[in-house]
């Protein structure tokens, strides 16, 4: 009579540690690129802040339309400074030589800069307004 013993050969075992393996890989590889894409999303966001309260100060605007561009650090945020400056608003007409400048308007360029131990990303905007 012969016994027949119950259990998993040494290549079931092998096969299926592989593909255990290549799973959490890719587990892993996720929930790295979703903590990346937060991560850069969050500095998104604050630059946006940044910038809506930097555009929102008449005192700022007056001084970059008086000819004069401003950088500075933005006070209380560690690592972020920025630029602001104006120009006459010109719309290219799509001819090179036709650039139409428009009367009263200006256009503000602010970028915003955060600076880490790494890089330093550039976050640049761009208003028109009438003055």
């Amino acid at each position: 009579m012969k016994i027949r013993q119950s259990g998993f050969t040494l290549i079931e075992v092998l096969v299926a540690l592989i593909i255990l393996g290549i799973s959490l890989g890719a587990i892993f590889q996720a929930l790295s690129s979703s903590r990346r894409i937060s991560l850069k999303a969050d500095e998104t966001l604050q630059a946006v802040r940044l910038a809506g309260n930097l555009l929102a100060s008449p005192a700022l605007k007056d001084t970059a339309l008086k000819g004069s561009g401003i950088a500075a650090r933005i006070d209380g945020e560690a690592g972020w400074r920025y630029t602001l400056s104006a120009s006459p608003l010109e719309i290219d007409t799509g001819n090179k030589r036709d650039i139409f400048q428009v009367p009263a308007m200006f256009e503000l360029t602010l970028c915003l800069f955060h600076e880490t131990d790494l890089r330093e990303k550039a976050f640049c905007m761009k208003q028109w307004i009438r003055q």
